[in-house]
Parts: C-alpha cells; structure tokens; sequence
C-alpha cells in the first residue's frame, strides 16, 4: 500500500505544476492592472479614465493587464482564460476586450470576445499589436 501511494505522489506531483497562476482581479476592480509597475500613476489614471468613458458610452469593456512573466505558457491561452476568469466584458453580450502584456517574454496579444469578433477582425487585432 506504501508503494502505491509513492507512485501514485510521484504521478501527480509532476502535473502540479502546469496549473495556470493568474493575478487576482483588483478590488475594486479596474480596467488598467499593471502588475510591472511600468506606467506612472498619472499614465495608469489617464487609461483607467478613458476605458471607463468607452465602456459607459459604448457598453464594450475593455481591459489591459501587464504582468512580468507567462511563465511558459502560451499567451493566447493564458488571455482567454484570464478575460474569463475576470468576467471582462458583458454577461451574454460576451463583448469583451483584453489588452494582455507579459513585460518580460516580450508578448503582447488581444484577446476579443465573440461579440467583438465583427468589429475587431483577427487581422486588424494583428495590425494593432504590429
């Protein structure tokens, strides 16, 4: 019985270590999270100010989070799952944007929900991050 829960720690610490770590969702929450601490305060204001404007004037909600590292994991995936995890965008609309930046991997990708997949195109989003 010992040796089958040795083997059986031994299988599942391994796999323990590709759970993704996503940053807690401020509260109160924002639409400018800046994990890096990159942008100054007034940078940090001024974006926060105008995305909330967008947000009431258009309903579409978008966010930018920075982080330091992905730690090896793909961004695109680490996007969606994260602009899900925070619930960016609104409840059945699914109109949500994401700005991602993980500083230190140099990537950046936007992750847009299906409600925004007609107004921003894969090719355009790819304009934008070129």
């Amino acid at each position: 019985m010992r040796i089958l829960r040795c083997l059986l720690l031994l299988l599942i610490l391994p796999l323990s270590g590709f759970a993704q770590e996503f940053p807690e969702k401020p509260a109160p929450p924002r639409l400018v999270n800046d994990f890096t601490k990159t942008l100054s305060p007034q940078e940090l204001d001024a974006l926060e100010t105008k995305l909330v404007a967008y947000n009431d004037s258009s309903s579409t909600q978008i966010a930018i989070v920075m982080i330091s590292s992905l730690g090896g994991y793909p961004v695109d995936d680490y996007s969606f799952q994260l602009a899900e995890k925070w619930g960016i965008g609104q409840k059945g609309k699914d109109n949500g944007v994401l700005v991602f930046v993980a500083k230190d991997d140099r990537k950046i990708f936007i992750a847009t929900g299906y409600g925004m997949e007609g107004v921003m195109p894969d090719g355009l989003v790819k304009r934008i991050i070129e």
